[in-house]
This record gives structure tokens, sequence and C-alpha cells, in this order.
């Protein structure tokens, strides 16, 4: 399908290494639901002690290389996302956690498609980003229609401009398969359908699903990792303080010493970690979704 890498056929203690990303993710996921998005240190950090652990006692010079390369290159791309507020630090090093474990999968436990011939996690982020986008879309039209019915949406030509150009962007996708001699499954052209129609929703109604996750929270509750909503903070008290999305202690000290009692917090953002915890159990199961996307 894409000849990105060459795996070898075999990985030491691929159970024990599937066992542990599966008993892990399913914890943190547990956490990150159950417990207001908390996944505690101990968790996060036995993760990825366990996944260094098993590499070691089931050592291969380059399963370990490639383990350590793949870890490395998500936790340097997704650290600029996470200091934006837009990924959590659990998330972070439960991503990074995974790559060291099974830095690629030989064959899922119960199908025959075959190891994918690129990382496990990109494997993993397929049915993951599709069942999280296709979830966030569902749960917020319902609220969106209700504030359409009730006249509390105004459209403007930045909304709507957005929305045409990411349509004009599927259906030139579209019509540049179409010209080319080879058959795209219907499957996939329904999925790709059905994730530019939500990133067409998002757009749209960007401004009013991210006030539906804000709420104005006293400076006291404030916590470590919280995620300001600076877009509603006047920009120069914002700039005097130096404030970035994400908290920590000294700007928490910061907000606390200014006078200021409440300030806007994302408190309604998704967890993420459920989400990531179904499309790893599909994945060592089945395998590769794209496989079976390509093959239909």
């Amino acid at each position: 399908m894409f000849g990105l890498f060459v795996f070898p056929q075999i990985l030491p203690g691929a159970e024990y290494r599937m066992a542990a990303v599966i008993a892990f993710t399913a914890a943190a996921a547990w956490f990150d639901v159950f417990n207001r998005k908390w996944v505690p240190n101990y968790l996060i950090y036995g993760f990825l002690a366990a996944s260094l652990l098993l590499n070691l006692v089931f050592f291969d010079s380059r399963a370990f290389t490639l383990g350590a390369a793949f870890s490395t290159a998500v936790f340097v791309l997704c650290y600029p996302i996470y200091r934006q507020g837009q990924l959590g630090g659990a998330d972070m090093f439960i991503l990074a956690s995974i790559t060291l474990a099974l830095p690629f999968l030989p064959s899922p436990l119960l199908a025959q498609p075959g190891a994918a011939p690129y990382p496990f996690i990109l494997s993993v982020l397929v049915p993951t980003g599709l069942l999280f986008i296709l979830h966030m879309a569902s749960q917020f039209v319902p609220f969106i229609l209700a504030k359409i019915e009730r006249r509390e949406i105004a459209f403007d030509r930045t909304k709507i401009a957005g929305s045409a150009l990411i349509g004009l962007a599927f259906l030139a996708i579209f019509l540049t398969f179409s010209s080319i001699p080879i058959e795209i499954p219907a499957a996939y052209t329904a999925i790709m359908g059905a994730l530019f129609l939500s990133l067409a929703f998002f757009s749209l109604f960007r401004e009013e699903v991210k006030s539906s996750m804000i709420e104005e929270i006293p400076v006291t509750a404030l916590e470590e990792e919280d995620v300001l909503a600076l877009e509603m903070m006047d920009e120069r008290f914002r700039r005097n303080l130096r404030l970035t999305p994400l908290l920590n202690k000294h700007t928490i000290a910061a907000l606390q010493s200014s006078g200021i009692r409440e300030v806007p917090v994302y408190t309604g953002m998704p967890a993420f970690l459920p989400y990531l915890f179904v499309g790893t159990l599909f994945t060592i199961l089945f395998g590769d979704m794209l496989h079976y996307i390509v093959s239909l």
C-alpha cells in the first residue's frame, strides 16, 4: 500500500507489549473520563517506564531504535500542541509510551492483513481521529440546531467562506482522483466526505462550539494545566501578565495577585484518551483500518 518503512517480521515480546499498551491506555482513558480529565502522574510515568522496561527485557536493537526514534518524534510534534492547550500533557506522554512499547505491529491478533508499512501509532490515529471527529460532530449538531432554531446564530461572510473553501477542497480532491485511472473504494470516499463535512461544520460554527466549552472560574480554583480562553480576555491585561493558554503555578500566582476574580477557562474540552483507547484496541485486534478501506 504505502512503502514508507520496512519492519522486521517479528517483534520480541509482542504479546506482552500489546497487553501493556491495552492495560495502560485503558486505565488512562478511565481516569480521563471519571477523574475530571486528570490522569495520575504515577500512571503516566509508570507507562513510560514499563515501555522502556519491555524494550530492555525483550531487547532487539532494531525495535529499540525504531521505538526510541518514533516516540521522540511523537513527543517533539505533540509538545507545541500541548503548550497551546490543544492537547493534554497526559495525552502526549501516553502517545509517546504507546509508540515506544509498540513501534510497529507485525500482525494483529484477530485478523491477517499483515503489518502496516508505517509506525503503529499512525495506524492507531486513523480510527482514533475518525471516531473523535464524527462523535464530536454528532454531539454538537443538536446543540447548534437548537441555537439556529432560536435564531441565536448569525451567519457572516467569513464563516460561510471558510466552510465553502473546505467544500471546494473536497470537491477538488474528489475530481482529481476521479481523473486518475485508479478505482477509489466507495467506503473511502464516504469516510473522507464525512470528515470534510465535519470539518466544514466546525469551521462554520467554530465560535459557538468554543463558547460552549468555556466557563468563568474563580482564580482561587485554578489548577495547573487548566486552559485559558485568552480570546475572551482583555488583550492589554493578558499581554501585561504574559499569559499563555496553558496555566502553570507561576501564571496562576500572577492571576491571583492581579486582583481579577474570575477568568474564562476551557472546562468542556472533550476527553481524548477514550478515543485513543478504542483506536489502539481496534488496531491491535484487527490491524490497520486503511487496509480494510482500500480493500473494499
